[in-house]
């Protein structure tokens, strides 16, 4: 008797219908907001996610060198695959891109519990639009995308956070750019181990100062309201209090949207991705007890990087 590979997975027909049934609902919220579906091919080159990610991606990774020698991967996640759609393109698209799509991903991890190694997910991107309204939009795609399946703010609730503020906040530890990458690595992986394993990584990032890093994220993450993280801002300089003001803005946006009953302002989430550079968020449900239900964030390089 044959059986699936680890981590995959059989769809039976009752299973198959309520896969459907999310992605038709997928479908009918992004096209109300006006994005429109695109799809790209499962199988890419193993340097996209090299130049996206660093060599360190490759263990995640489904990976083989194909009969015509190039070294290829199955899709991890789609940002990368829509990077290099669009950067082939990219003067010819009128702005803002706003495109979606509903497809298979495959990581070679261990299976446990809500993370398969083939799983299927939702993306939707703004692209072309430098301002806070592409942020806020994305936000409200969210929260509409979980409304229409039947969910409130009882249910879920969106984690906001911020990489720039991140690194406005850990200037004066003087890390240079690839510690501060790190460091915030870790920070994302802080809450899944334990505090002796944090400073570990942290003193292994940065001999003699594990702890002193240490303590002064724990401080950061500990901030819960926009005065109090504004008061931090504001002690940083003027690019501190120009952040501050943005922290500002996108919040009276959502607000607009009304978004703010499913907002928390969170800096325990960072994302563990190198390509965020601005605001990222991760939506869970209200409990705490399961998986992020979604996450994402702004990335301003990758094109351009492509």
């Amino acid at each position: 008797m044959f059986e699936t590979l680890p981590g995959l997975r059989d769809f039976t027909p009752q299973a198959c219908a309520r896969r459907n049934h999310l992605f038709r609902s997928f479908r009918k919220v992004a096209r109300a907001f006006d994005f429109q579906e695109y799809d790209t091919p499962i199988l890419e080159p193993l340097d996209l996610y090299l130049e996206k990610s660093g060599p360190e991606i490759v263990k995640q990774l489904f990976h083989f060198e194909d009969k015509g020698g190039r070294l290829v991967a199955l899709r991890p996640e789609l940002t990368p695959s829509l990077a290099r759609l669009v950067a082939a393109q990219a003067n010819s698209l009128p702005k803002p891109i706003k495109w979606f799509n509903v497809g298979e991903h495959f990581r070679y991890e261990r299976p446990q519990k809500g993370r398969g190694r083939s799983f299927y997910q939702f993306n939707a991107d703004i692209l072309g639009e430098p301002g806070l309204e592409a942020d806020g939009e994305i936000l409200s795609l969210l929260c509409s995308v979980l409304e229409n399946l039947g969910l409130g703010p009882q249910d879920f609730k969106i984690r906001l956070s911020d990489r720039k503020t991140w690194s406005l906040l850990l200037n004066s530890l003087r890390l240079d750019q690839n510690q501060l990458l790190k460091a915030l690595s870790i920070i994302d992986k802080s809450e899944r181990t334990s505090q002796e394993s944090t400073v570990e990584q942290l003193e292994n990032l940065c001999p003699q100062r594990g702890e002193e890093i240490y303590q002064r994220i724990h401080s950061i993450k500990s901030i819960n309201s926009f005065d109090f993280l504004r008061a931090e801002l504001e002690q940083c300089d003027s690019e501190g209090e120009s952040r501050a003001n943005d922290w500002k803005t996108l919040l009276e946006i959502l607000k607009a949207h009304g978004v703010e009953p499913y907002l928390q302002i969170d800096l325990s989430v960072v994302r563990g991705l190198a390509y965020y550079t601005g605001f990222v968020f991760e939506a869970f449900e209200s409990e705490g007890k399961s998986r992020a239900l979604a996450g994402g964030g702004r990335y301003d390089d990758l094109i351009r990087k492509l």
